[in-house]
């Protein structure tokens, strides 16, 4: 399963009260979030994300979870997409949004390292 681990990352509260849906087109490839629903504990966060790859388009969930001071982007099991480029490269960016939100975080472990912007603390 993809995953990528933001490690001393702060709340999602903070990311939720972050978040603008995002857009970002390249090639044939448009990715979107368009939603952050927030868990009542604050532990878990669900984002509503669209992946048009060659005009076909995938709706599924990415998943946040908190444990201790880290962040876990995953896929949510339920919505089961095709793990195809442009959903991981949407798993990316919200990792990316996340270590823009919390500037002092880190990548930790992750299976989409290609995916992931260069950085110098990457694992």
């Amino acid at each position: 399963m993809p995953h990528i681990v933001v490690e001393k990352a702060g709340d999602l509260q903070g990311l939720y009260q972050a978040f603008t849906p995002m857009v970002h087109r390249s090639g044939n490839e448009i990715l979107k979030v368009q939603e952050f629903y927030l868990s009542r504990s604050g532990k878990d966060a669900l984002l509503e994300s669209v992946a048009i790859e060659q005009g076909a388009a995938c709706t599924f969930f990415i998943q946040l979870k908190l444990h201790d001071q880290a962040i876990t982007v995953r896929l949510l099991p339920a919505t089961d997409p095709e793990k195809t480029p442009a959903v991981k490269k949407l798993m990316a960016l919200v990792a990316g949004f996340i270590r823009t939100v919390y500037p002092g975080s880190r990548y930790g472990k992750t299976n989409l390292q290609e995916y992931i912007k260069p950085t110098t603390d990457a694992v």
